[in-house]
């Protein structure tokens, strides 16, 4: 299971494309190329877009899930696969399932 703790710190920057848990090809993730920022346990700082976005973590039967909850009134949902402590691989879920980045730590 993956923790906001585990998020929180540092900067993410998207280093791959991540396809079928395999790291590799471009990425693809519009809105979040720049990185992000968790700042705590609801709130992202997303650097395209220039501001805070609320998240949440869920756990389901397909493991776990992020939601990006952008003050504008879109979401976007995707599977997150924490690789190690400082790298995790999104794919988009739903109508936004060719979305898929590697994102990497930047201390």
């Amino acid at each position: 299971m993956i923790t906001e703790d585990q998020l929180i710190g540092g900067t993410w920057l998207v280093t791959n494309g991540y396809e079928d848990g395999e790291i590799g090809g471009d990425p693809v993730c519009p809105a979040y190329e720049e990185g992000l920022e968790f700042i705590d346990k609801e709130k992202v700082y997303v650097i395209d877009e220039e501001k805070e976005f609320v998240y949440r973590l869920r756990e389901s039967d397909k493991g776990m899930e992020i939601s990006f909850f952008n003050p504008n009134g879109e979401v976007d949902f995707y599977k997150i696969t924490m690789e190690n402590e400082d790298a995790f691989g999104l794919n988009g879920s739903g109508i936004i399932k060719t979305l898929n980045c590697y994102f990497e730590r930047e201390e």
